[in-house]
């Protein structure tokens, strides 16, 4: 029989790089997570401001979700922003003017 709380656990002691998104993972299975208002906080804006204790969950969380992040420092504060794009080589100018 499946057991959710023995795959939410596991999920959480896997390495960040080995996460991937799960389409059947909500928001809402989050919301017992000290976190929970942080997650919230993101999903509506973009960035959010974790405790530092809680960033390594709170990026797996946002990971399964569909959302990679970052972290970025401003004037000692540590805050989760969205994982950059990497960015496609520019075209030639030729190809540009089509």
């Amino acid at each position: 029989m499946y057991d959710f709380e023995t795959e939410y656990r596991e999920l959480f002691e896997k390495p960040l790089e080995e996460i991937r998104e799960d389409i059947f993972f909500r928001a809402d299975n989050f919301e017992n997570e000290k976190w929970y208002g942080d997650l919230q906080m993101y999903l509506a804006i973009g960035i959010c401001k974790p405790d530092r204790g809680s960033v390594t969950d709170l990026q797996k969380a946002l990971k399964i979700l569909g959302y990679p992040t970052r972290t970025r420092e401003n004037d000692g504060e540590l805050f989760l922003v969205p994982q950059r794009e990497r960015q496609s080589p520019p075209r030639h100018k030729q190809e540009m003017e089509r």
